[in-house]
């Protein structure tokens, strides 16, 4: 175990036991509204408690300072070393949206200080405590922030986009109002004028009933392109299917290929293990029997005087 608790081989069947209820317990949070900090912590035998996940893209990986193996020592200014679980879940969970401060405890390493030069080189290992003030809250809930924000910002630009544009209106109903009062002065000399502006305005109308039916053909066009794309798209999906199939089978059939090899061999250091016993079985047969044979008398063979 070192400085900061974190596990070793020797504690790693003792804490693993207590692994998932911890992580449970302590890192995302229970109900529609409570939420933890983004940090899934171990507790050890010797009763510490240091970061083992980090969830990504909670309020701890946003903040970006705490590390994983840091050792919480306190919540909100009070100490939690030593602290059961509980007491642990109740001080980190909250509602989205709080605060709360964490103390942690990391080992850094520092030059050691000495009067000779060799001393310069050497460095060892210190506890550093610090705080980090994260925001309670699940992914969802800073996608969801984020969201908003990028929200009111385009809101924001919209209405001053519409402030714009209400005070363009409101310099064109003026500069309406103007021109109304001047062809009121000038309704005895503006007959033609007024010829002019209803064919201007028969115009207008004749130009919007173009673009109309230049709209209604665009999405016409539109539709048919839609239409031709699903087959495309569904044949893609059945292929893309099709080769993740081809590849399912690839595999299988090397699994199977190995599997013969590995029979095969077997099967064949088995046969060479039986003939190899079978020829020492013969070797001794032949020996015993050579042995069972009584020995040729000399005397037999050698001449009479």
């Amino acid at each position: 175990m070192s400085k900061l608790g974190v596990r070793d081989d020797a504690l790693y069947s003792s804490a693993r036991s207590m692994d998932s209820q911890i992580s449970r317990s302590l890192g995302i949070g229970t109900g529609p509204h409570m939420s933890g900090v983004g940090i899934f912590f171990q507790q050890e035998s010797d009763g510490k408690v240091y970061v083992k996940t980090i969830v990504s893209g909670g309020s701890a990986e946003r903040d970006g300072r705490v590390r994983v193996g840091d050792v919480m020592c306190g919540v909100d200014g009070r100490d939690v070393i030593g602290e059961p679980v509980s007491v642990l879940r109740s001080l980190l969970l909250g509602h989205e949206g709080s605060n709360v401060v964490l103390t942690f405890a990391r080992a850094v390493e520092a030059g050691a200080e000495g009067d000779d030069q060799d001393s310069n080189n050497l460095t060892h290992t210190v506890i550093a405590k610090f705080d980090v003030e994260l925001t309670r809250g699940s992914p969802d809930y800073f996608t969801r922030m984020d969201a908003t924000r990028r929200y009111e910002s385009e809101l924001s630009e919209l209405r001053q986009q519409l402030k714009q544009s209400l005070g363009e209106e409101k310099e064109v109903a003026e500069e309406v109002e103007r021109v109304k009062r001047v062809l009121q002065l000038e309704r005895g000399a503006s007959a033609r004028r007024e010829k002019e502006m209803e064919d201007i305005r028969g115009s207008h109308m004749r130009e919007v009933a173009a673009l109309t039916e230049a709209c209604r053909r665009a999405e016409q066009v539109r539709r048919e392109a839609n239409s031709r794309l699903a087959p495309v798209q569904s044949r893609e999906q059945d292929m893309s299917e099709e080769l993740a199939r081809m590849k399912e089978k690839d595999r299988l059939r090397k699994e199977y290929v190995e599997e013969l090899r590995k029979r095969h061999e077997e099967e064949a250091a088995r046969l060479e293990a039986q003939l190899a016993k079978e020829q020492r079985a013969r070797r001794e047969e032949q020996v015993q029997f050579l042995n069972s044979q009584p020995q040729p008398i000399a005397s037999a063979l050698s001449p009479q005087p």
